[in-house]
């Protein structure tokens, strides 16, 4: 049975704390449903985005943008599979925590099956891996080191297991505490040849879904991840082989992790109050057609926008989007910062 060992620090129970807070505001938030709804969808783009370039993807957010809305795009065959991949799965993740409770191996499987869909051979797909796994880190010189050698794979269906027993015996135990530790756990044991990372992170999203920490589903923790991919692969790195890790105090992976929970939902809270400003205006007379849902919905997610983003967003020329801008600004959806070339657009501030 998996028994982490583990200490709720002040600064554990604090940052806890601070979360509980975000989310009692969050599900009181009026927002309107057309401003929840392109909210998630700028959730979902960054949550493919980050996912997938954690992993190395090199697709920018507005290729995972386009691919989203069913667009070509110009990029290497894989990436553009995995990103796609990433997108059915989140999908799946979705329906799966609307009608379960809690999951199974099954939906393990079938979520890895997705993930890695036409970038692996057939047989892996879906399938705990039938030999052994080497992670490594690449060296400034291209050199390779070993860094953590994972179980042996006939290891692996009974590792799961335990980590999902223990998950359903444990309901005492803080969400948040599950979730970082289902997390730690599931890359600690590897239980797939490759899609390991992205499985992991998207189960771990399930189980804070099904366990009512969702935040609206807008949460995108693996922002927090990719902004510095060494010390996420650092907190999760508590030994160099399955063996070197049983027993292991994990107080500082959950640090790491709730810190970063805390980071992203304080990011949260500043949408959805910024949001709820703009749904509270007139309704009747500020209603946004599609065009001016995606500018807000970029602006939302990357913080500011200029008209020359609007010119690559909406293929319109200069003239029209500097027309698109200046009416968001009129009915006090936008704000206007600085002047002349450096002009850009962002969410007022709440008064």
């Amino acid at each position: 049975m998996f028994r982490p060992v583990y200490t709720l620090t002040d600064k554990i129970v604090s940052d806890l704390s601070h979360i509980a807070e975000i989310k009692s505001l969050v599900a009181r938030s009026g927002l309107l449903p057309a401003r929840e709804a392109f909210l998630r969808r700028a959730a979902v783009i960054r949550m493919a985005h980050t996912s997938t370039s954690i992993e190395g993807n090199q697709l920018q957010e507005f290729q995972v943008r386009e691919l989203a809305e069913g667009k070509k795009v110009r990029a290497e065959a894989d990436q553009i599979r995995e990103v796609e991949n990433y997108l059915v799965a989140l999908r799946r993740i979705d329906d799966l925590a609307d009608t379960k409770n809690r999951f199974t191996e099954s939906d393990i499987l079938a979520i890895h099956k997705v993930v890695v869909e036409g970038l692996v051979e057939p047989e892996k797909r879906g399938h705990f891996r039938s030999g052994p796994v080497y992670i490594v880190n690449v060296l400034p010189k291209g050199d390779e080191e070993l860094a953590y050698t994972p179980p042996a794979s006939g290891r692996v269906p009974g590792l799961i297991q335990d980590l999902l027993d223990w998950l359903a015996a444990h309901d005492q135990v803080h969400p948040i505490i599950r979730a970082g530790l289902f997390h730690y756990q599931f890359e600690t044991i590897h239980p797939f040849t490759d899609g390991n990372g992205r499985t992991g992170r998207l189960m771990t999203l399930l189980h804070l879904y099904q366990s009512g920490w969702d935040f609206k589903k807008v949460l995108v923790l693996e922002d927090f991840y990719n902004r510095n991919r060494k010390h996420y692969y650092r907190a999760l790195q508590t030994g160099d082989t399955y063996a070197s890790r049983q027993g292991i105090d994990l107080t500082s992976w959950l640090e790491y992790y709730v810190a970063g929970f805390l980071d992203e939902v304080q990011r949260v809270k500043d949408q959805i109050l910024n949001l709820s400003v703009i749904g509270e205006q007139d309704v009747t007379r500020n209603v946004l057609d599609n065009d001016e849902l995606r500018l807000v919905d970029f602006v939302i997610s990357l913080g500011r926008i200029t008209s020359s983003d609007v010119v690559d967003i909406l293929k319109v020329p200069k003239r029209t989007a500097q027309f698109k801008l200046k009416r968001l600004e009129d009915i006090k959806v936008l704000a206007k910062r600085s002047a002349g070339p450096a002009t850009y657009y962002v969410v007022p501030p709440v008064a």
